[in-house]
This record gives C-alpha cells, structure tokens and sequence, in this order.
C-alpha cells in the first residue's frame, strides 16, 4: 500500500511543476547579407548547461549564453547571431533539460524557422 502512496504521490507532485516556456514563439525574419542577432528565453526553471543542445542549418549562425552576475554560462538568456547569405530558410533547434529542485527537472526542445528576404 505505501509503495502505492508514494507512487501516486510523486505523479502528482510532477505534475504540479511548472512547465518550461521558451520565448518567443517565432523569430524575427533576417535579410540577406544583413547580420542577424535575436533573443531566446527559456522560463520558469533553471537550464542545465550540460544537457543544452542547438543547432542550425546555417554553418554562419551561432547561440551564445547571456553571462549571470557570477560570471557563469546563463542557458535560460540565448542570443543568436550570424549571416545569411542564401534566401533559403533557417532551421533552429534547441533542446535540453532543467534543474530539478521541489519538483524533477524538465526535458524542453524547440524547433525555429527564420525566413531569410531581401531587404527593399
């Protein structure tokens, strides 16, 4: 009877941890042989920096982590950057988990596509 308590009582626990929200839900378009710079956030817990993953279909853009007061990596402030020199579109892709604390951590992944124009 207690291993089902306990059971029970982890699903529900797990359930009330807040999910992980990735801001914004689209990125802005980027224009050909234009730098490119734009924000990611991630919301509500911690990124486990070990666990962070991207990737682009463009070899010229990058994701950089914002730096905390501590002088330490900051996975949940991302900025990124680069140069489009083709209108095909680029495909972004982040994904990782967070620190768990009352509650476990979260598994999050995001895919972008960020249109590339010319500028008129």
């Amino acid at each position: 009877m207690n291993k089902h308590l306990v059971l029970f009582m982890a699903t529900l626990l797990s359930g009330c941890a807040p999910s992980v929200q990735i801001t914004p839900n689209k990125l802005p378009d980027a224009y050909l042989n234009q730098p490119y710079k734009t924000n990611i956030n991630i919301i509500n817990s911690a990124v486990d920096d070990m666990t962070f993953y991207s990737t682009f279909s463009d070899t010229s853009f990058k994701i950089t982590p914002g730096v905390r007061e501590s002088s330490q990596d900051d996975y949940n402030n991302l900025t990124i950057s680069g140069l489009p020199t083709t209108l095909k579109p680029i495909t972004v892709y982040i994904s990782g988990n967070t620190y768990g604390n009352n509650f476990p951590g979260k598994d999050f992944e995001k895919e972008y596509t960020i249109e590339v124009k010319i500028k008129k």
